[in-house]
């Protein structure tokens, strides 16, 4: 029985792709001590994998910013203001679209999902042009080669790129984003053709927007896509990975009718309703990646249960064609519990992190073959059982509490889903959340003067003054007892000299308001 694991946290188990890019934005570190730091990362990673029995590791998972930034460089779509020239993309390229320089701002940053990490939005257009500028899937399943251990090359899908995107400044928002599929293909079969010369005999592609409500139209888009691939793909495996919610009914169908395809991935922690998809009218002779072990919390995996679970699907997919994986990328988790030495031994029996969560994966495989670890077995048992019936997490008060509110008044009238679809409809929000409100002026605005500030153009009063004239636009139309005073997205991708002088900022203004609207009262 084969294992797999959708993506793997780069940042390194005590943070050394963080310091080490911070040590390079500040110009104490070469580009070269970056890439070292980098490659070492990538080796352990792949190595780790490769011990612990998982048979499809993935590579092209690692990045400096984000998977989606990655693919754009892939593609060669750099905004105009970045005065890119062609070539290879560098570094300079790549973290001006990520983070701006002294003279453009970055590109849009956005939630991935219902996730806390971001990506940046791709800015694309009918005047983009398209190239094959970025290696790196190529360079990275080579590199892993060297190492001894094969991989599976994986690339953002085709289709979820363009759905994630956004039309460029100038651009009519009424444009189509799917109608530059044809000029993007030609790059995804550069890319197949080098992984297939360069030794690949798997390929992973992310099309996680198929877990979306999506239209006839965006669906024929992945069939499109999928059918001109066929021929480029040929001699491959290819596995087309889903994840963080259940794929809608009709969304199903599509996948499972691509051509080309060998393989679908499931997420089946939050995907319970794709379960009984499967159940219901799986093709045959496909793999099924089963995504049962949760790759968004830090909890240990209920082993007996996922087993189960997985038995179940053997009957369907038959024994040689079911893969145990994870939910999602074991991005979304902590690295190491082995570094956790605060914790007491009962709390560390209840957690398993992204390295714990590989050794799970390969336990359940295992176990499908007939080499169940017992051992292994019941000590997940015993602390599931503990984590359940532990007063550290059941106070019988609270419960008392949270059934006394069963049935008042705290109760909205409509279900969540109802809300959510109203809201919709009313305020025309996008398909994917943003965590930034970069389309008002307010915010373009004050990210000008924080530039300004930071490149000592103006003084802290100044900036200050800038902060408190913007919240002033705001008060306008809006009551005092209503607007918050926050960052525009989260601060971990600052340092502190950056972040420290911003929040002392942003706090002295609204406290001067604070202070002025108490007078004129």
């Amino acid at each position: 029985m084969a294992s797999h694991i959708v993506g793997y946290p780069r940042m390194g188990p005590k943070r050394e792709l963080k310091f080490a890019l911070e040590s390079f934005w500040d110009g104490k570190s070469s580009a070269e001590d970056l890439q070292k730091v980098s490659a070492d990362l990538r080796s352990s990673i792949w190595k780790q994998m490769s011990q612990a029995g998982i048979k499809y590791i993935p590579s092209n998972t690692f990045s400096y910013y984000d998977q989606v930034l990655d693919t754009t460089a892939m593609l060669g779509a750099v905004p105009p203001r970045y005065n890119w020239n062609g070539g290879e993309i560098g570094f300079d390229v790549y973290f001006s679209m990520a983070r701006g320089n002294a003279s453009v701002p970055a590109m849009e940053m956005t939630k991935w999902f219902d996730t806390n990490y971001h990506f940046i939005v791709p800015e694309l257009g009918p005047d983009v042009k398209f190239s094959y500028a970025s290696h790196k899937a190529v360079t990275e399943y080579k590199e892993a080669k060297g190492l001894g251990v094969e991989t599976v090359p994986v690339l953002i899908g085709p289709v979820s790129y363009l759905l994630l995107s956004k039309p460029a400044k100038g651009v009519a928002k009424t444009f189509s984003l799917l109608s530059l599929l044809p000029k993007i293909l030609p790059i995804y079969k550069e890319v197949i053709s080098e992984l297939k010369a360069a030794g690949a005999s798997w390929i992973q592609f992310d099309e996680p927007l198929l877990v979306m409500d999506l239209d006839s139209h965006k669906l024929h888009a992945f069939s499109e896509a999928y059918a001109e691939l066929e021929s480029t793909l040929s001699g491959l495996n290819v596995l087309v990975e889903t994840y963080f919610a259940d794929v809608p009914a009709e969304a199903f169908q599509t996948l499972t009718s691509l051509k080309g395809v060998t393989a679908y991935g499931f997420d089946l922690v939050r995907g319970t309703k794709t379960l009984e998809l499967i159940k219901s009218g799986f093709p045959a002779g496909k793999y099924l990646f089963a995504g049962v072990v949760d790759g968004r919390n830090i909890w240990a995996n209920d082993l007996a249960a996922s087993l189960s679970v997985l038995r179940g699907l053997e009957g369907v997919v038959g024994k040689d064609k079911l893969v145990v994986s994870t939910s999602c990328s074991l991005l979304h988790t902590a690295v190491d519990l082995v570094n956790e030495n605060k914790l007491d031994d009962e709390i560390k029996s209840w957690l398993a992190f992204a390295a714990q969560k590989v050794v799970e994966v390969n336990a359940l495989a295992k176990a499908l073959a007939g080499q169940k670890d017992e051992g292994f077995f019941s000590a997940n048992a015993a602390a599931q059982a503990s984590r359940k019936s532990s007063p550290r997490v059941t106070n019988e008060r609270v419960q008392k509490a949270a059934a006394a509110l069963k049935g008042s008044d705290h109760r909205r009238a409509t279900n969540v889903s109802a809300r959510l679809d109203a809201q919709q409809k009313k305020l025309n929000l996008p398909i994917l959340p943003t965590t930034t409100i970069g389309s008002f002026p307010q915010t373009i605005e004050l990210r000008r003067v924080r530039r300004e500030y930071k490149a000592k153009k103006i003084s802290e009063e100044e900036y200050v003054a800038s902060i408190k004239e913007e919240i002033n636009k705001m008060l306008a139309v809006l009551e005092t007892n209503i607007l918050w005073v926050n960052p525009d997205c989260g601060l971990k991708t600052r340092k502190y000299t950056e972040v420290k002088p911003a929040l002392s900022n942003m706090v002295a203004a609204a406290k001067l308001l604070r202070t002025q609207l108490a007078s004129a009262k």
